[in-house]
């Protein structure tokens, strides 16, 4: 399945991607994917690790959340303790929402890195959109049920990760 390969594997979360690898693959946006991967799922929490490592970003990169969530309220909520264009209701992986946040970013699929913990929505979403992918796992402070690990599990595997 290498539509769905990432084109970088993380094996941590969204706080140990290398900013500068990013850069020098030409790297100029990021289109997040929201829950588990920048906060806790509809919590609105920012953790203090995530919140430094987007103030170590913010200087390089145009950022962008992407979102299957359709909770209104709870988007704006999340607009405002990120700072940053939240798009909900994407639909992943339809091209739709990708392309919106480009639009958004105002660069080229080339270079813009879509960042997401699930192969099939975020990455796959990306890849069909003509983005770099980053797979991130879920936030080291998150503690989800073992149903939802085992379709992660499950996920990963059909990447071969």
């Amino acid at each position: 399945m290498p539509f769905i390969k990432p084109t970088y594997n993380i094996d941590g979360d969204v706080t140990d991607i290398i900013i500068e690898a990013l850069i020098s693959d030409g790297v100029k946006g990021l289109i997040f994917d929201l829950d588990s991967t920048l906060i806790e799922s509809k919590s609105a929490r920012l953790t203090e690790e995530v919140k430094a490592w987007l103030s170590k970003a913010r200087p390089h990169f145009k950022m962008v959340i992407l979102s299957n969530n359709k909770n209104s309220i709870y988007l704006e909520k999340v607009k405002t303790i990120l700072d940053m264009p939240v798009i909900g209701y994407a639909k992943k992986p339809s091209r739709r929402g990708f392309r919106q946040a480009m639009e958004m970013l105002e660069l080229t699929p080339q270079e813009v890195a879509v960042i997401g913990d699930r192969p099939l929505t975020d990455i796959l979403g990306g890849h069909r959109s003509g983005a770099k992918t980053v797979l991130v796992k879920i936030l080291r402070s998150i503690r989800e049920p073992s149903w939802k690990t085992s379709i992660r599990n499950l996920e990963r595997r059909l990447i071969g990760k």
